[in-house]
């Protein structure tokens, strides 16, 4: 085989392989734009229900309200719940105390939250290998 030769059976084999890595791409573009028209349409069959629920939900409230007017009754007031975190702070500053076993009193200054994630992320970039 002399050189001419050569790159005449290169040139085919690169022209063969772009042709079946754009037409698998070409396969992949249209097996996605179909699935994309297949949800597309599951989802605008979802809406419709919704709204035709909505509506009819709508309906019935209406007929309810034409038939009996219901008095206006003020909204209770939601209770909050507040957590109090006093008890949470003393214990966990009494087990700091027994833990260190010092003469001196612990004086708890401030009181934060941390969320673990940070730390974890951070021993995860330090620590790697």
């Amino acid at each position: 085989m002399n050189v001419g030769a050569k790159l005449i059976y290169g040139a085919q084999v690169t022209a063969i392989g772009l042709v079946v890595v754009f037409l698998g791409l070409a396969i992949l573009i249209g097996f996605i734009t179909l699935m994309a028209q297949f949800f597309k349409a599951i989802d605008a069959r979802k809406n419709a229900r919704a709204a035709e629920a909505a509506r009819a939900a709508e309906a019935a409230k209406a007929a309810a309200e034409k038939a009996a007017p219901a008095p206006v009754a003020e909204p209770e007031p939601v209770a909050e719940e507040v957590t109090d975190d006093a008890e949470l702070i003393a214990v966990i500053s009494a087990a700091i105390a027994a833990f260190t076993d010092s003469d001196k009193q612990l004086v708890v200054r401030r009181v934060r939250r941390v969320s673990g994630w940070n730390r974890a992320s951070r021993a995860e970039q330090v620590y790697r290998f």
